[in-house]
């Protein structure tokens, strides 16, 4: 297993980087699960000019995931207690980035007296946030053609 390292990100080429990392992991693992309108909503969401206000404004804050051989993944958390993207590149699944990225932006949450976390799961990434505890919230919806299931978790 590599050494991996978790990294805030604030530069805005290392912040399309991880935007780069979150398009390609999406298109793999769940574009092929959506209907058209849902992939293009994410696109839009993901390159569009509210996220990169969201960073300017410190309203989303971005963290790295890094391996020897570069950033592998990366997760965004909006106000603090939302995660609104998580994605970590395929051939380092379940090597322990993921859980790492959670547990960086859980440690941000409780700095700043935050005691709940939410998040908009996709049917794959359910099995991930149910081991980092989160429950669902409500049931299964679509909205922009995004499928997802609303869940919360205590920390």
């Amino acid at each position: 297993m590599e050494d991996l390292r978790i990294v805030h990100l604030d530069d805005m080429n290392e912040i399309r980087s991880a935007l780069s990392i979150a398009e390609e992991v999406f298109m793999e693992f769940e574009a092929p699960y959506f209907v058209k309108r849902g992939t293009e909503s994410f696109l839009n969401f993901l390159w569009g000019r509210r996220i990169r206000e969201m960073i300017a404004d410190g309203e989303m804050q971005v963290w790295g995931c890094f391996a020897r051989s570069g950033m592998i993944g990366m997760m965004a958390l909006r106000g603090g207690s939302h995660i609104s993207l998580a994605f970590v590149k395929g051939e380092f699944h379940r090597m322990g980035a993921g859980r790492m990225l959670f547990a960086e932006a859980k440690k941000y949450a409780l700095a700043h007296d935050i005691t709940e976390m939410t998040v908009n799961a996709s049917d794959y990434g359910l099995p991930f946030y149910k081991a980092m505890g989160f429950v669902p919230a409500d049931m299964q919806s679509v909205s922009d053609g995004i499928i997802s299931t609303p869940m919360k978790a205590y920390i």
